[in-house]
């Protein structure tokens, strides 16, 4: 069960499974996190004209982590137990790696939201995507060798790597001015490239004092081991005990997504079926640009119901049950 971040906020995308008590709970426990915030996420997430992703993001950058996070760990929940979805492995990508802890529960719904509330304090810290020196992401439809021969011919040597993701998509984090001149570049080139929603540069050096204090943080939080294993993409392989669970939920910050490298490492260990638990098929595109032969399911994809999620999750050669 493969559970994304960066990309995954989509206004109303829950509405068509708000009833669902998996889904109702998790909605619920993220609004008392944030009691008297003018963007709650049961708003944002059952209310189709919610503020668009960029427009959030400008508008109120915690709520729009909040809303991030809580789509996928409601949508996690709901395949986990009201869908009855079995996964071997629950694998967070960039943030993401928060709402796979919660969905494998080895922090619960509240943890994980009050870590974003630690982690946007500190994040207030550093100039906002408006600034002239602040800082973003890029994806290019690139290898990630040419991406770094690219920033190396370019001498763009505050831009890193921040996610190998597909053989032809590549992401990279740094300053706005850096990322500019490779976005114009690379679409005089001819090469697809797009900006990301991003407060910040993540995946990012940069970051690795919030990440260090973050770490402080989840040093005192309530952390247990998961019902479901949890795998990292940062690290690609698996995180086994407390102490690797409790640096999966920092890993964002300032380390990059390793998603092909861990995609084929699962393979090898017999996961053939993959199922995208975000409210879209952002990683189940990847999955499929990366193992063509992979069974993908994106079950919550679009405007869906219930009956509609049963039937594309019985579409798998598993059944109810899918990897």
């Amino acid at each position: 069960m493969l559970c994304p971040g960066q990309g995954a906020y989509r206004p109303g995308a829950l509405t068509a499974v708000q009833h669902l008590p998996d889904v109702a709970t998790v909605l619920a426990t993220v609004d008392d996190v944030t009691p008297r915030t003018a963007h709650p996420v049961t708003r944002l997430l059952t209310d189709r004209d919610a503020p668009q992703p960029a427009d959030l993001l400008a508008l109120d950058p915690l709520a729009f982590d909040l809303a991030t996070y809580t789509g996928t760990v409601a949508c996690g929940n709901a395949l986990r137990h009201h869908f009855r979805s079995r996964p071997q492995w629950v694998m967070g990508h960039s943030v993401g790696d928060i709402a796979a802890m919660a969905v494998a529960e080895a922090i619960t719904t509240e943890t994980g939201a009050r870590l974003l509330h630690a982690r946007h304090t500190l994040l207030r810290a550093l100039p906002p995507p408006t600034a002239p020196d602040a800082s973003g992401m890029l994806a290019l439809a690139l290898p990630v060798a040419e991406v770094v021969a690219l920033l190396a011919t370019l001498g763009l040597h505050h831009t890193r790597i921040a996610g190998d993701n597909a053989p032809q998509q590549t992401v990279v984090s740094g300053p706005l001015g850096e990322l500019r001149i490779l976005h114009t570049l690379a679409r005089a080139a001819g090469t697809r490239c797009a900006p990301l929603p991003s407060r910040t540069s993540y995946h990012h050096p940069l970051l690795t004092t919030v990440a260090t204090v973050l770490d402080t943080w989840m040093e005192t939080a309530d952390v247990r081991l998961p019902a479901v294993p949890l795998y990292s993409s940062a690290l690609a392989r698996p995180a086994p005990t407390l102490q690797h669970i409790r640096k999966l939920a920092t890993q964002h910050l300032n380390h990059p997504v390793l998603f092909q490298t861990s995609l084929h490492r699962l393979h090898r260990q017999g996961a053939v079926i993959y199922i995208d638990s975000g409210p879209g098929a952002l990683l189940s595109s990847l999955v499929g640009a990366v193992l063509p032969a992979a069974v993908t399911i994106a079950p919550l994809r679009g405007r869906t119901d219930p009956d509609a999620i049963t039937r594309r999750l019985a579409t798998t050669t598993l059944g109810p049950d899918p990897l």
